[in-house]
């Protein structure tokens, strides 16, 4: 464990690492995004009662692009102007569940800005890594 007053860097200081601490840090850090899964009753993103989108804010966003051979690829969580953006695999759209405002706890759930039906710009493809 590191002392009190000694530095000690993130992942997210290394340069080209993409993925902030949490989803909820996206909105912070201009360009930055990440793949969440797309699952049941634990999962980090969700409908509520009325359809709007919210992503869980604590949830670790992975370094990871969808995978296309997978049944359920999931989803990319992304910055974007007023929020964070969310991209979800078309093939896991079926896989979105609902969660009831009741439910939510405060300050965990963040609601989703914009979606998009292609990854942003300024996500690369793994053939450019």
């Amino acid at each position: 464990m590191s002392e009190p007053n000694r530095p000690h860097a993130r992942a997210f200081d290394l340069p080209g690492w993409p993925c902030p601490p949490r989803v909820r840090d996206i909105p912070a850090y201009r360009d930055s995004w990440g793949w969440i899964a797309v699952i049941g009753a634990s999962t980090p993103v969700a409908q509520d009662d009325l359809g709007y989108l919210w992503v869980n804010g604590s949830v670790v966003p992975r370094f990871i692009m969808p995978d296309e051979r997978a049944i359920n690829p999931g989803a990319l969580v992304f910055w974007a102007e007023g929020g964070i953006g969310l991209w979800v695999h078309p093939k896991s759209l079926r896989f979105l569940p609902s969660i009831s405002r009741l439910e939510m706890k405060p300050d965990e759930w963040q609601p989703v800005a914009v979606v998009a039906k292609e990854w942003p710009p300024f996500i690369a493809s793994p053939a450019q890594w």
